[in-house]
């Protein structure tokens, strides 16, 4: 299954944000994707609206965390609680891999400096990084749901 969903990843991720890549296969995985949800996420790739800073497979990750947690507790204060401590246990994962949960800090570039984004592009920084960070967080999330 993990193999399929980073597959399927990697896919979206052709034609999809960072974001939108993470939360749409996280969701068709475990059966609760719905049309809209993949729209949810355009605002979020390359740090949100591409200034840097949550990478966008962070934030698809800890919004299918919430779509998922609702399987779990409709009660909204549990919700909330429950959401908090697996995103938080998903970011300790994430940066224990990484160092890091920024798009700039992931990535190593300042991308609110168009000359350095232009650079980064050209050299392939983001082909050659990116992926990695969106099927490492569909994996952790369908790790911490695995028993779903």
């Amino acid at each position: 299954m993990v193999q399929l969903a980073e597959k399927k990843a990697l896919d979206y991720f052709s034609s999809h944000n960072c974001c939108q890549a993470v939360l749409r296969t996280v969701l068709e995985e475990k059966g609760l994707m719905f049309d809209e949800a993949v729209f949810v996420g355009s605002g979020f790739g390359g740090g949100i609206i591409g200034r840097g800073e949550v990478c966008g497979a962070v934030s698809g990750a800890v919004m299918a965390i919430g779509l998922l947690t609702k399987t779990r507790y409709s009660d909204l204060a549990e919700h909330k609680q429950f959401t908090r401590e697996t995103a938080k246990i998903f970011y300790e994962r994430f940066e224990g891999i990484y160092g890091d949960s920024t798009c700039n800090g992931l990535i190593g570039i300042d991308r609110n400096d168009p000359e350095a984004k232009k650079k980064a592009s050209e050299a392939g920084i983001y082909r050659e990084n990116c992926p990695k960070f969106v099927q490492s967080a569909v994996n952790i999330v369908l790790d911490l749901f695995a028993d779903e």
